[in-house]
This record gives C-alpha cells, sequence and structure tokens, in this order.
C-alpha cells in the first residue's frame, strides 16, 4: 500500500490577518481580523467532481456552518472564500508604546518645557499572547528630526538597527515564545522653540504565527475522486453453486480518502444489502478496501457504494500588523505681567498699594501647578494668606493655595520674596487651559516713604503639568518690572502757643494747638513744648491727653507721641505750670 503524495494532493490553506489600529494613548482604534479559505488541488492529472465544503461546527468565521458546494475542481485548480474572525477584540501580539519627556524624574511626563533641552525615554513593549511562539517579529519606530542624540538603551531580544537619516529604528525578533514580555529603551534629547505640539512618531509592527487560526475553521472535504471498484467471483470446484466473491475498493487518486460509509449490495438475482458500516477508514493513494463473502445465488452480481470524504492537508498560518497613531506631546509655556497701582506715592505717606500677578498660558499643555515669587521693597507690608485672592479667567480658586513670605520676621524693614502656589488645578478640573489667565491680587501697605526712591518690583512665574517635569519660567527683570516712584513731599507742622492764668494764683495754662499743613501724613510725629528752667509742671486739664515729662538742661520738655497725622490734621494739648518761687513759699 502506498502512502499519500503531500506534493500532489489536496491542501486546504487557511490564512488569517488581524489588523489593529492604536491611538496615540494605546487603546484599540480598531481591531479587524479576517481570513481567506484556500482550497488547492495540487494534483496534475485528477479531479474531484461534486466537491462540498463543510464548516465545522462551532467556528468563529462568518462562514457558518453550512455547506459550500464548489462543484468540480479539477486538476492544479484552486477555490477560495473571504471570512470574517467574530467575537474577537485583542490581536495576539499586544505592543505598546510610552514617550517620557523627562525620564530623569519619576512618573511619565506627558509635555515638553519651551527652551529647555528635555531628556526623552521610548519605551516599546511587546507581550506574546498568543498561547503559541510569535515569529519574523518587525517593529518599525520612525523618530523625527526634532530629536536629537538618539540612542538604544537595551536590546533585550533580538537585534534593533537605527539609520539616522530616515529616522527608523527596526527591531527585529526572530522567535517571542508565549507569554514573553520583551521590553525596548531609546533615548533621546529635543528642544521645543516653539509651543507647537511635538510629533513623537509613528509605530508599526509586523508578525506571523505558524500552526494558528484564531477562527478555528478545521473544514472537511467531501466529493467523488478516481476510486475503482473491482467484482470477483470464483466457483467453488468442489461444491457447484457455491461462489466465492471479493468485493473491493481501490483509491487511484492523488489524494486520500476516508471511507465513512460503504455497502455492498446484491443487485442480481435478487436485490439485498450483504455488507453495511462505517468503518471510519483511510485509504491512501493506491490502497484498497475489500469484503469476502460466499454466496449460494445462480450468477450472483454485487456492487460497491461507498460515501467518502477526500482527505486534505490543513496548513494554518496567522499574520498581524499593528499601526499605532503617532502621539503630538505638548509644550508648556508661560509669559507674566505684574500690575501695580499707583507707581507714585508721596513721600511719608502710608499708602495702600494694589498689586496684580499674572500668568498667562501660551504653550500648548495644561498648567496643574503656577507659582509666583514676587518681590516685596523694603518698608512695604507682606500680605497674608486671606489677603490673596486667586482666579482662571472668572472662575475664582480658593483651594490648595499656599502663601509664604521669605525671610519669615513680620517686620517690613528688608526686602522680602512672596511666594504664592496655586496646586492640583487638574484635580480640582480648574486646569489653566492654553491661552487662559490665571490672576493673583493683594494689596500691600508702603509704611513710611522715602522721598526720591524707585522701587523696582520683579516678577518670577513657574508653571508645571502632572506629573511634574522641568518647570516652565518667565520673570520680569529690572528692565521689564513695574517700578513704584516716591515723589518730594513737603512736610511742615504749624504750632499755635497761647498763656492764660492757671485756674491757682501764680499758675499758668499753656494751650499748644499743633496743624499738619503738609501735604502728606506725618509719621509717628512728636509733639513737644518746652518749660523754662525758673518753672516747674503741674498737671494737665480733665479731658486732655496726658503729655510725656522728660528734664532737659534747657528746661522740662512736655511732649506727645502720636501714631499719624494725616494732611490737615489737627492736635490741641494743654499743660498748667508755675514759678518754682511759688512751691518754696
Amino acid at each position: 500500500m502506498g502512502a499519500a503524495d503531500k506534493s500532489t494532493g489536496l491542501v486546504i490553506q487557511i490564512k488569517e490577518h488581524e489588523h489593529t489600529a492604536l491611538n496615540a494613548d494605546n487603546t484599540i482604534a480598531r481591531f479587524d481580523p479576517r481570513g481567506r479559505i484556500i482550497i488547492r488541488n495540487r494534483s496534475r492529472r485528477v479531479a474531484i467532481w461534486d466537491a462540498e465544503m463543510q464548516p465545522n461546527s462551532p467556528n468563529r468565521s462568518t462562514l457558518g456552518t453550512d455547506s459550500f458546494q464548489i462543484g468540480q475542481l479539477g486538476p492544479l485548480e484552486e477555490w477560495e472564500k473571504e471570512f470574517i474572525v467574530k467575537d474577537l477584540d485583542v490581536p495576539m501580539l499586544s505592543v505598546s508604546e510610552v514617550v517620557d519627556t523627562c525620564f530623569e524624574r519619576s512618573g511619565i511626563n506627558k509635555a515638553f518645557v519651551f527652551g529647555h533641552t528635555m531628556p526623552v525615554e521610548f519605551t516599546i513593549t511587546l507581550r506574546n499572547r498568543s498561547g503559541g511562539t510569535i515569529s519574523d517579529i518587525v517593529v518599525t519606530k520612525v523618530i523625527p528630526p526634532s530629536f536629537k542624540r538618539v540612542e538604544p538603551q537595551n536590546i533585550p531580544i533580538g537585534k534593533m538597527e537605527y539609520n539616522p537619516r530616515t529616522g527608523k529604528a527596526i527591531w527585529t525578533i526572530r522567535e517571542l515564545e508565549p507569554e514573553r514580555v520583551a521590553i525596548l529603551l531609546v533615548r533621546a534629547t529635543l528642544t521645543a522653540d516653539d509651543s507647537t505640539p511635538i510629533h513623537t512618531g509613528k509605530l508599526n509592527a509586523t508578525y506571523r504565527i505558524p500552526n494558528m487560526s484564531r477562527s478555528r475553521l478545521m473544514p472537511i472535504m467531501r466529493g467523488v475522486t478516481d476510486c475503482e471498484v473491482n467484482i470477483e467471483k470464483t466457483e467453488d470446484p468442489s461444491r457447484r453453486g457455491i461462489w466465492h466473491c471479493n468485493a473491493t475498493l481501490r483509491n487511484i487518486s492523488d489524494f486520500p480518502i476516508r471511507i465513512e460509509r460503504i455497502q455492498v449490495i446484491m443487485t442480481a438475482p435478487n436485490s439485498r444489502i450483504l455488507f453495511e458500516g462505517k468503518p471510519d477508514h483511510k485509504l491512501d493513494p493506491g490502497e484498497f478496501w475489500s469484503y469476502e463473502f460466499d454466496t449460494k445465488e445462480e450468477n450472483p452480481e454485487f456492487d460497491v457504494i461507498a460515501l467518502y470524504r477526500v482527505e486534505a492537508l490543513i496548513v494554518q498560518d496567522l499574520v498581524g500588523t499593528v499601526e499605532k497613531e503617532e502621539d503630538a506631546l505638548p509644550v508648556l509655556r508661560i509669559e507674566c505681567n505684574k500690575t501695580v497701582k499707583p507707581l507714585e506715592l508721596l513721600a511719608w505717606e502710608p499708602s495702600p498699594v494694589a498689586v496684580s500677578l499674572e500668568a498667562r498660558n501660551i504653550g500648548t499643555s495644561d498648567f496643574d501647578e503656577v507659582s509666583f515669587f514676587d518681590t516685596i521693597p523694603a518698608d512695604f507690608d507682606a500680605p497674608d494668606k486671606v489677603q490673596v485672592q486667586v482666579w482662571v479667567e472668572e472662575k475664582p480658586i480658593t483651594q490648595k493655595i499656599k502663601v509664604t513670605v521669605r525671610p519669615k520676621k513680620k517686620d517690613s524693614t528688608t526686602e522680602r520674596v512672596v511666594t504664592v502656589q496655586v496646586y492640583d488645578l487638574e484635580e480640582r478640573q480648574v486646569a489653566v487651559k492654553p491661552g487662559e489667565l490665571m490672576t493673583v491680587k493683594y494689596t500691600t501697605i508702603a509704611r513710611t516713604p522715602i522721598p526720591e526712591q524707585e522701587h523696582i518690583l520683579p516678577l518670577k512665574v513657574e508653571a508645571n503639568t502632572f506629573p511634574p517635569g522641568p518647570a516652565a519660567s518667565a520673570a520680569l527683570l529690572a528692565l521689564t518690572a513695574p517700578k513704584i516712584k516716591v515723589e518730594k513731599a513737603f512736610r511742615k507742622l504749624r504750632k499755635t502757643r497761647t498763656v492764660s492764668p492757671g485756674p491757682q494764683t501764680g499758675e499758668f495754662t499753656v494751650t499748644l494747638t499743633f496743624i499738619n499743613v503738609s501735604d502728606s501724613s506725618l509719621a509717628r510725629p512728636k509733639l513737644w513744648d518746652l518749660i523754662p528752667p525758673s518753672f516747674e509742671f503741674v498737671a494737665v486739664p480733665r479731658g486732655i491727653p496726658e503729655p510725656i515729662i522728660s528734664e532737659a538742661e534747657n528746661g522740662t520738655i512736655v511732649s506727645w507721641s502720636l501714631p499719624t497725622m494725616k494732611s490737615g490734621d489737627r492736635f490741641l494739648g494743654k499743660y498748667i505750670y508755675k514759678h518754682k518761687s511759688q512751691t518754696a513759699r
């Protein structure tokens, strides 16, 4: 008995292709598994008639389970049918890419910073979830020319080649075992010179899984091919009328066949079934099946009827492609402004000064955190947290605001820096979007402006994303920062003094009127009068503020210390004194 010749047999080829389109964030945008079933008659001489293809049940293809009538499949002919694979949503090879714009810091940073050279890392991850070995993997990563100093950091399996002229990094893997994960790291640098989002380049992968069919198709073929029926009958020489019979079915095709049902039927002199069975017997080309029996019929005639299928070599092959959309990562960029009103102060006059700080997002990345570093000149009060108001556009921000003052001492004799930090904006869904403005307002007090001074008011602002990477910054320095000028102010205090008889004999009452006739306030003025050496202080009339009495070489000083006298304010002071000789008597 001969063996089947695979080069001339019947082949059922199941070729499947799964195409995966990934979004920039590695989510599946489209998954399209399809296939073709191709039935090839590789025999050069033998045909199959009444050919019928029966898909197996169950399967996951749109072919269903109904038979397909092919008809005649002549020598070297083929028949094919396309199908879609159902009930699948993920590919056999998982591909993902993460671009970290600042791998030197923890977390995955997803923004570039204007004017800052960023250390970028591309992480490409492959995972075999097929249950079999994936072969011939080719991953192609296109790295745009804006990225410099491109260097692979590790090649865990396979090999990688980078062509700086084309910008293509090609990673090839001959085989990836089941459940194996392979991670490739490629590092580069990039400096954003404008606010346009930076494209990080496309990624695609191709792969092949031999002997894999996701449709689970295992079809069978039925049909008629070249088979020979031999009928032999020999009369027993010692017993007249006894016939020794042999019915043979021989496979003379080029294909293996499998007998599913066979009958040996007596056709004359009467009709009846001599044998019936379901042998499930395979006949390779040249092999035969036979049935021997004895009968007493006169000149018996009989035949062989067989139901069989043509056995085919089933070849399965799955190929896949993955195409990942390139990401366009935003650029963090900020500009700042500072408004101060008024910009001119009168000397010595305590004055409120309204300060408005602005940070505008002129990049393409959201702000999760903004910090204002504002300089407060000496002799100006620093605000506390309750005085600071924050808005994003027209929306007030009242939480996650931190106000610090350095140095911490509360007196206003030195220059200080007030830091207003507004953070966790993304978490509260109030992030500063591109084009939006954050405003910080507070009021400070210039206590005693010194004439002919100019106060430069610099500002620095920083903004960051989440997770934080290098901050984008902007500043107003000496040439661009606002300036407060202190104008000269004419200070003049008018004093009127009258003396009248006192309540007792020999006593005198002195009435003093002090009037601030200058244009500005007088901060902490000290008002005083002098009692001559031969006189002494007695008392202050009821309802008059008590003075401070101090002795001096030229007499006794009577003084009042006041907090502030505004322009036009007046103070009335009185005291009683007498001649020292009156005391001696």
